[in-house]
């Protein structure tokens, strides 16, 4: 009861005209963390004057960063992390009141649709033929090559609604339907490049010898899916001045951190400096894992 009324007349000073009441206000309720957002988000929709909502907004605004910074932390010391919930984490900077689950059901919908196709009696090759023809054909995924710097193109919502995206949130998303299915492709960084990985090292050894490179073949996403050997990707990257020798499979954490510096690019081509900020800070709590 108590803390009832304390709260109550915390809320009765954020209009406050003094300032230094203002934050001794404000400090206080955070004390409160983000448990308290459902009784500042109620008080913010009966607001009676301006003042008071914007103060509001700022504090509401403020505990949700704080709650997005610590699910972040927790995401990449989990020993259970996905790669979906840390993108959905991070649509949380444009998006925050997006629904996993909604996410979740377009992503099975995939999925479905693809492996119905399968059968055991099909090579790794040919499985891969049939998600490059779910993606690309039949659901028409393709780079978003009109407007590259569109920040939409690297939230996971938009990407399933409008199936336009830049080559990482493709790649991230292409990712995540293959650990649904059950198949060892990985993202996998060559400097700034970025290509996915048919990581099959024993067969890879059986067709090409005992110093083969571990992925049987490589998936180029820039080109449908297009798939390569280490041959041809290691003329492609050569070309590019760069080496295979540099290649390095990319951790679930480091894809959400190129997403995020795709998407902070994206933020300040179109001018949203506090959207761009907030992706920082995420970025900045990912650096130190």
């Amino acid at each position: 009861m108590d803390e009832i009324v304390n709260i109550d007349t915390l809320l009765a000073l954020i209009d406050d005209r003094d300032e230094e009441v203002f934050f001794a206000v404000r400090d206080k309720l955070f004390e409160s963390g983000p448990a308290i957002l459902p009784v500042l988000e109620y008080a913010l929709s009966n607001s009676e004057n301006l003042l008071q909502h914007d103060r509001l907004e700022l504090i509401i605004s403020q505990l949700k960063l704080s709650r997005l910074v610590e699910k972040t932390a927790q995401w990449a010391i989990s020993e259970n992390k996905t790669l979906l919930d840390g993108w959905i984490l991070a649509n949380t900077i444009h998006y925050p009141t997006i629904a996993p689950e909604k996410i979740d059901v377009l992503i099975q919908k995939i999925v479905r649709d693809t492996w119905i196709e399968f059968n055991d009696a099909l090579t790794s090759l040919e499985k891969v033929s049939i998600i490059n023809h779910v993606f690309f054909e039949l659901y028409h995924f393709e780079l978003n090559t009109p407007d590259i710097y569109a920040p939409e193109n690297c939230l996971i919502n938009n990407l399933l609604v409008s199936r336009r995206g830049n080559l990482i949130s493709l790649s991230t998303l292409y990712c995540i339907l293959a650990q649904k299915l059950n198949l060892p492709i990985h993202p996998v960084g060559i400097g700034q490049y970025l290509i996915m990985g048919y990581y099959e090292p024993q067969i890879s050894k059986e067709v090409y010898g005992e110093n083969a490179d571990p992925y049987l073949f490589y998936i180029n996403m820039e080109h449908k899916g297009a798939i390569i050997g280490a041959k041809e990707l290691e003329y492609f990257v050569h070309e590019n001045k760069e080496s295979l020798e540099n290649a390095t499979p990319l951790s679930a954490e480091t894809l959400i951190k190129k997403l995020l510096v795709s998407l902070k690019q994206c933020y300040k081509s179109v001018g949203d400096d506090e959207k761009a900020e907030l992706t920082e800070k995420l970025l900045e709590i990912l650096r130190k894992f």
